[in-house]
């Protein structure tokens, strides 16, 4: 059986009410409202979306919709003088002809309808009933004294009308606000039902004293349920914190021999640092995946990660630079924080080795104006150089001028491309200029220092004049270096085999 949800009545009402209330749903639907009068659950011309909003937002529009209106002060009802219907005015909400006429106002707006008293009773506020009957049966005027009084004492409608005007009034004081709404009803109702100019202050003046004290206390209680909401939501969030942390130790804690064989496994570090080293460069989405399929995969690692997954993590070091992969549920969350440590350090590396090498190609190296030029337009075309404004690079042409005649760097530079120029000045020499020395060396480089040298103390000159490398590192670097170096000659020499029999006496010699 299908069953009404607006009435004509209703329908008009809240046409009419709409343009006082802010009620986005009430607006979206109210085109179908002003097509279709009668609405029922069953209407054809619903959507689905309009009918679930009617159904359950309808009875709050019609209430919060009563609100919106008030008695005409200058002439709130009037009573036609003739015996014939037909002479009569219309309702505006239920169209029926109606001898006693009630004018009413929107507040929002000041346009007035003429309302018969059953739909008064129907669709009017509590507030407009009972001004209603006291205006009909005892005094015209009470509408404008009811006004006047409004105006003057803005408390007197939420005492008498607002229900849940004192929420979180302690129990303890609910018969004192019983007592303040009966009182002031009573007083109010006994102003109005006698035409007078004057306001009755003293009747009302204990009543009022007694709310605001009322609101006080309602207050005092608000806040301490909001201290006591906030020490609750910390407790939660404490307990929360805790149980996570115990969740993690117990994973930890129950981690397999597995999964720890895995960490441990060179296959394992190897393959995520191959996948770093791609996150680092920042390709296209489809390149990046084109470049990851090249990288063997561990098979342990296929069942826990796919290639969709780390091209959601390279989309997102990209935007970020860091990986959370929370939306990678299913993830372990070990490999995401060793693929997310691993990328950091080597995007970290990687934009020092910029730094360096925008360094010396601007400052550090003595190069002609076409090799600077030729090394910083490399350096503009990766991920780093890309950051910077095209600008800059024409200013790091003569950098390098203008530094040894004592200028600052150029104004409107990036704060980290000062700050990596700044730190890498601070270390410069007196006089000259020497380049910014990296901190880590790869093989490749060093067989690039051997081949370049003609002899070892050359050799470890410009290895020092490139590199600075911590203390173990620099002992191992070192080492291999020199026995690289002699054992090169020793090759070039014809001599290698004299040199392998010796070092092997030497050695036995010390057993």
């Amino acid at each position: 059986m299908a069953t009404t949800l607006l009435t004509p009545a209703q329908n008009r009402f809240l046409q009419l009410t709409q343009p006082a209330l802010a009620l986005p749903e009430l607006t979206r639907v109210l085109p179908l409202l002003r097509e279709h009068p009668t609405v029922k659950d069953t209407s054809d011309f619903l959507t689905r979306s309009a009918r679930e909003v009617i159904m359950e937002q309808r009875v709050d529009w019609l209430v919060t919709g009563s609100l919106a209106w008030k008695l005409l002060a200058r002439l709130p009802y009037a009573i036609n003088p003739s015996e014939n219907r037909t002479d009569w005015h219309h309702c505006a909400l239920c169209h029926k002809p109606v001898r006693y006429e009630y004018h009413v106002v929107l507040r929002a707006t000041d346009h007035e309808i003429l309302v018969g008293s059953e739909c008064v009773k129907k669709f009017m506020s509590d507030e407009m009933q009972y001004l209603m009957a006291i205006t009909t049966e005892d005094n015209f005027h009470a509408v404008a004294q009811y006004d006047a009084l409004t105006d003057h004492y803005p408390v007197v409608p939420e005492i008498l009308w607002t229900k849940d005007a004192l929420p979180n009034l302690p129990q303890q004081h609910r018969r004192r606000q019983r007592w303040v709404h009966n009182g002031t009803k009573s007083t109010v109702t006994g102003y109005l039902r006698h035409h007078s100019q004057t306001l009755p202050d003293a009747q009302l003046a204990p009543y009022l004293t007694e709310y605001d004290q009322l609101q006080t206390a309602n207050r005092d209680a608000a806040a301490a349920l909001a201290v006591q909401a906030q020490a609750k939501r910390q407790r939660e969030q404490d307990l929360a914190a805790k149980e996570e942390q115990a969740a993690w130790e117990v994973a930890n804690a129950a981690q397999s021999t597995a999964e720890r064989q895995l960490r441990d496994s060179a296959d394992y570090r190897q393959y995520l640092t191959a996948v770093a080293g791609l996150l680092t460069q920042h390709l296209a989405l489809a390149v990046f995946k084109q470049e990851l399929a090249a990288i063997k995969m561990p098979e342990a690692l296929r069942k826990l990660v796919n290639s969709y997954q780390l091209g959601v993590m390279a989309t997102e070091f990209a935007r970020t630079g860091q990986i959370k992969a929370a939306r990678l549920q299913i993830v372990p969350r070990y490999l995401v924080a060793d693929l997310n440590r691993i990328t950091r350090r080597l995007a970290a590396q990687r934009q020092r080795d910029w730094d360096d090498d925008v360094f010396n190609a601007a400052v550090g190296f003595d190069l002609t104006a076409a090799e600077r030029q030729e090394r910083l337009m490399h350096l503009q075309q990766t991920w780093e150089g890309r950051q910077l404004p095209a600008t800059v690079y024409p200013q790091l042409l003569t950098l390098k001028e203008q530094l040894t005649t004592g200028q600052s760097l150029p104004a409107g530079w990036p704060t980290t491309l000062v700050k990596a120029f700044q730190q890498r000045l601070a270390r410069q020499p007196a006089t000259g200029w020497v380049p910014a020395r990296k901190n880590h060396v790869t093989p490749r480089q060093l067989r690039q220092l051997v081949h370049g040298g003609d002899d070892l103390k050359t050799i470890t000159t410009a290895y020092h004049r490139l590199y600075a490398l911590p203390a173990a590192t620099e002992a191992v670097t070192l080492s291999a270096l020199y026995q690289y170096y002699l054992r090169m000659k020793d090759q070039r020499e014809g001599r290698s085999n004299a040199t392998r029999r010796l070092v092997d006496q030497l050695l036995k010699s010390q057993d």
